[in-house]
């Protein structure tokens, strides 16, 4: 196996200025051309990772038993509306960042690149393992959901069976040993099997769509979807639920930098970076929103939602509404499969983040995370790590699913805390770095204003992401996502002092002082 060891002794070349490849095409700013990994990925395979990540026209309806006590459909609708205006600006944002700067570690290269030197490497070590946390947390998420679903299932055809959590568990592991599949022995087709998901993302919510639409009956009025305003959470102010109540939208458009970590196994990243990052998050917006009200006005039963079939609301909904045991079985098998395919493009990203900090020196073991197989020319040794670490985390369901249910709502948190950080330093340098041309250009008015929007934006949110749902606060309901992002930063910390310290490097290619 090779050695890249991340201190700037890899085989990588950082190019400092703008310059045209052979194909006239313009190369950006720090564009990389790295020999260590195969460029297995394309615009619409790279697109397939993007989209399916977040899966919004299904995911959003696993959102259900947030929205239902919380503010209901008009703050589910309304909140998906305000929170996806706002998470466009931060993609845009990403977007640039990624022409500027194409590299697999994302927005620790790009706060390594922008920010003051004297604060560049601890900031972009801070970056790096925030953005690791969030996708190591939400690729457990979706193996968590994936064996929720299954187990729902069960019981729409065994409604007697109750599931234990050593149940839940094992088939928890058994998706992480699925997900590893592609991303290791059968990895030479995954870039076709991603072409295709995204086609049976589209095609299943449709059938959904439909299906729903035909079925259900009666459906909710026009004033139940957006007016009828539903507040059980013991605040008293409707301000405050609506805004506890971003949580879908935020959660559901995200992930933009998903496709930025694929950077050095993509043909022409200054390109095809931010045309994957912006075109999947727009298709995402416009495939959510009649799902979302699909999905309202065909709610036949709201009550049933509180307690639904394996804690997944949407399979609830679709065994009230469609009033078919073979139906309500087809539909929760494409919300089966779609999640498992999830499962599988996260940890694809979640293993080329810690395998790019690796390569930086930034995590213990850092050598042997960071090398790379020279049969396979993959990141085996990150890969197995990663499903190793999602499955000993799985291990808490054993114990409290509220524990593993609050630390996974840190992915969000964590992530939005690394997309902050470039985004700040582009601003404290009055965007210098994007004034040669490159791909994606937002202008400098534009630009700012939108980089502004995106600070601020996220400030706002991780505050009310922070807030619990209902009151009173007890050990079941408490939000343990602070604590959960101040364990991450303990443990971070505790590795610098160790390790990273001496070991992390991140090369600059440009000088500020």
């Amino acid at each position: 196996m090779s050695d890249i060891s991340g201190k700037g002794e890899h085989d990588m070349k950082t190019l400092s200025t703008s310059a045209e490849d052979d194909s006239g095409h313009e190369i950006g700013i720090g564009d990389v051309q790295a020999v260590g990994l195969q460029k297995s990925f394309h615009l619409w395979s790279a697109l397939g990772i993007s989209f399916s990540v977040t899966s919004v026209p299904l995911a959003i309806g696993t959102y259900l038993s947030v929205s239902v006590g919380v503010g209901g459909s008009p703050v589910y609708f309304f909140g998906y509306v305000v929170s996806v205006i706002f998470n466009l600006c931060i993609c845009a944002s990403l977007a640039e960042l990624a022409a500027v700067f194409p590299h697999s570690s994302g927005q620790l290269y790009w706060t390594s690149q922008l920010a003051p030197q004297r604060y560049a490497r601890g900031l972009s070590y801070l970056v790096g393992w925030l953005t690791a946390a969030g996708y190591f947390f939400w690729t457990a998420a979706t193996f968590l959901i994936t064996s929720e679903l299954i187990f729902a299932l069960v019981q729409i055809c065994h409604s007697h069976f109750t599931p234990l959590a050593w149940h839940y568990y094992m088939c928890y592991f058994a998706i992480g040993l699925w997900a590893l599949l592609p991303n290791t022995v059968f990895f030479k087709w995954y870039p076709l099997f991603l072409q295709g998901l995204v086609v049976y993302i589209n095609l299943g919510s449709l059938f959904i769509l439909v299906l729903l639409l035909v079925r259900s009956s009666p459906k909710q009025t026009s004033e139940y979807v957006f007016k009828d305003f539903v507040n059980q959470t013991g605040w008293s102010s409707n301000a405050v639920v609506f805004f506890i109540g971003l949580l879908p939208g935020l959660t559901a458009i995200n992930g933009f930098d998903s496709a930025a970590h694929m950077a050095e196994e993509m043909s022409e990243p200054s390109r095809q970076v931010p045309q994957v990052m912006f075109i999947s998050a727009v298709a995402s917006t416009i495939a959510g929103l009649p799902m979302i009200l699909v999905y309202m006005f065909c709610i036949t039963n709201p009550a049933n939602l509180l307690d639904p079939l394996g804690g997944q609301p949407i399979v609830q909904l679709m065994v009230d509404s469609l009033h078919s045991l073979p139906l309500s079985i087809i539909g929760t098998l494409i919300f089966i499969i779609c999640f498992a395919c999830a499962s599988i493009t996260l940890l694809t990203t979640f293993t080329r983040i810690w395998w790019s900090l690796a390569r930086e020196g930034g995590v213990p073991f850092s050598k042997f995370m960071a090398r790379i197989s020279d049969s396979s020319q993959l990141p085996i040794n990150s890969i197995i790590f990663s499903v190793v670490a999602c499955s000993l985390i799985g291990l808490l369901e054993l114990g409290s699913a509220t524990a593993l249910n609050a630390i996974l709502g840190s992915a969000v948190l964590c992530i939005f805390f690394s997309y902050a950080i470039p985004i700040a330093c582009s601003l404290m340098s009055k965007r210098s770095a994007f004034e040669r041309p490159h791909y994606f250009n937002l202008g400098k008015a534009l630009g700012t204003a939108l980089n502004l929007i995106s600070v601020v934006w996220i400030i706002f949110v991780f505050v009310w992401l922070c807030f619990p749902l209902y009151l009173p606060v007890t050990m079941d309901n408490m939000n343990w996502a602070v604590l959960a992002c101040a364990v991450v930063l303990l443990i971070s910390g505790i590795n610098w002092l160790i390790h990273a310290k001496t070991e992390f490097h991140v090369s600059r290619s440009i000088q500020r002082g």
